[in-house]
């Protein structure tokens, strides 16, 4: 049963993917934020539901990170293990991808590569994993180097959220302390959005209220499927988590994004974790090999996919026609895929075995067996 779960969690990253970059290469540059030309196909797909929510695939991960950060937490033998087994997952394919797309975002004439320009200062918060606000006092203009890295910054917050209720509180009951802190934050935005008219978003930027639902629903997940909640009590977590997530999705109404809509994918999301958790065989279509490929490299795609691909598909001609020109982003996509892959099996994977070795030391077998990433 475990091995069937563990699959199924990389095919639901090779959706969580697929998901972001069909929001990027067919949505999200013509969406309420640019309005720009840069596609090809214009606003052929703006109303592609598809497309327009493909962006819930980063809340897709989020999940999982909430599942797999608390099996991982459960095999660190101290906090120190804890952070560098994060480290080396993270930090090497991510120091690569921000200097290969740096020099490629300067010296590509592609339309995106024009828009985005990088200099130097955009190396502090991309690999820092820190909030671009953090540098902007000494550079004005500092960005991420492809933007993104803001989701990294937000799974980093909760990587130290996790560890701290894990590592100062019962360790066999985080799952319920995620979901007390995540109802906790919430209502204490609420005071602090009362009280403080002048409120800054600085407590969000610490305590991601908007996003702890969804990593608490993954850390329930996983007791569920470790069998350390029974169904009933599970399902009273998940739907307080649900209602928050509904709630808050009625604050993206003002750009478009219809909270029935989101609410809806999420709630789909969340079905497909309980089946994923008790009934494995009920999602063995998530265990087909194309799909558990592309999961298995998705952390490397989703940090190529924004830059690579949207230079390769500015450039093709507005009047070949929509065939052609879905053909050729199909061709981009594919390419994505495979440089995500050359990452995978060229940096990601041999960095993180080659410093978990030095590090801490040849894995344990019981930790091996349950390490798919976040």
């Amino acid at each position: 049963m475990a091995s069937h779960r563990l699959h199924a969690l990389d095919g639901l990253r090779g959706v969580a993917i697929l998901l972001v970059m069909g929001f990027h290469y067919f949505y999200h540059l013509e969406s309420f934020y640019y309005k720009s030309t840069l596609y090809p196909y214009g606003e052929t797909f703006s109303n592609t539901l598809i497309f327009k929510y493909g962006y819930m695939g980063v809340e897709l991960f989020f999940i999982i990170s909430g599942f797999v950060i608390a099996m991982t937490l459960e095999s660190s033998r101290s906090v120190l293990d804890f952070v560098i087994r994060r480290f080396v997952r993270i930090w090497p394919a991510l120091i690569v991808s921000a200097v290969l797309t740096f020099f490629l975002l300067n010296w590509s004439d592609a339309p995106f590569a024009l828009h985005r320009r990088q200099f130097w200062p955009n190396f502090l918060p991309s690999l820092t994993l820190t909030p671009t606000s953090l540098w902007s006092g000494l550079f004005p203009k500092v960005d991420f180097v492809t933007n993104v890295y803001w989701s990294l910054v937000v799974e980093i917050r909760f990587y130290m959220i996790a560890a701290i209720l894990f590592w100062l509180f019962a360790r066999d009951r985080l799952a319920r302390n995620l979901v007390i802190f995540t109802v906790a934050i919430y209502i204490a935005r609420a005071l602090l959005r009362r009280v403080m008219p002048g409120y800054n978003g600085v407590f969000d930027a610490l305590f991601i209220p908007d996003y702890m639902p969804w990593f608490a629903a993954g850390a329930v997940f996983y007791e569920l499927y470790k069998e350390r909640l029974t169904k009933g009590v599970a399902l009273v977590m998940l739907a307080v988590m649900y209602i928050l997530i509904a709630r808050i999705s009625t604050n993206y109404a003002v750009i478009g994004r219809d909270p029935v809509i989101a609410s809806t994918a999420a709630l789909f999301f969340l079905a497909l974790f309980w089946l994923l958790s008790t009934r494995p065989a009920a999602v063995g279509f998530l265990e087909i090999r194309p799909l558990v490929w592309i999961g298995e490299c998705s952390y490397s795609v989703y940090l190529y996919h924004y830059a690579v691909g949207m230079i390769l598909i500015s450039q093709i001609s507005k009047t070949i026609g929509l065939g052609p020109q879905l053909l050729l982003v199909a061709a981009a996509s594919l390419f994505v895929l495979m440089v995500g892959r050359i990452s995978y099996t060229a940096v990601e994977n041999p960095a993180r075995r080659w410093l978990t070795k030095i590090l801490i030391g040849p894995p344990q077998k019981p930790a091996a067996a349950a390490s798919p990433a976040a």
